[in-house]
């Protein structure tokens, strides 16, 4: 379980890396396309066609993190009339329907990338959209699992990395 621990620890480092550098350049590229519209009376095409994409990466990295720590967004009605055994129970079945429905948008994500590629679909400059696309896959994909560690474990250890 140990090697689980390392390799969960470092997956965190990388997710926290990837959010910061994601939120660091969509800035960076939004402030440019301003700077450029404004002061040059020009803009280069491809900023805003990739802040949308980087919307994409923010928002599942954010719900990839989120996850992790335990912070995502939750209904809990039930769990505030029931104690004790029944806690656990509920919070097992959230976690258990979670991991099903994430574990589900893992797969059909994963079908919409591999059409993406089969199709030979082009994002802005025609660069092929599905590698910008495979966050998807991946971050319901790594959903999932964390949910259903939860189903096995109960409630997430909260590491702050």
């Amino acid at each position: 379980m140990k090697w689980f621990r390392r390799l969960d620890s470092g997956l965190a480092w990388v997710e926290t890396v990837l959010l910061a550098m994601t939120l660091f350049i969509m800035i960076g590229l939004a402030v440019l396309q301003i700077g450029l519209r404004n002061l040059v009376g020009t803009s280069w095409f491809w900023i805003d066609p990739a802040n949308r994409l980087l919307v994409l990466w923010l928002a599942l990295l954010g719900a990839m993190v989120a996850t992790r720590k335990g912070e995502h967004i939750a209904i809990d009605a039930l769990r505030h009339y029931v104690s004790g055994v029944w806690s656990v129970v509920v919070e097992r079945l959230a976690a258990s329907f979670a991991a099903v429905l994430t574990g589900i948008m893992a797969w059909q994500s994963t079908r919409f990338v591999i059409d993406e590629y089969r199709f030979d679909t082009t994002t802005f400059a025609e660069l092929p959209a599905w590698p910008f696309e495979l966050i998807m896959p991946v971050a319901f994909g790594l959903m999932a699992l964390r949910f259903a560690g939860q189903v096995l474990a109960g409630r997430p250890e909260v590491s702050h990395v």
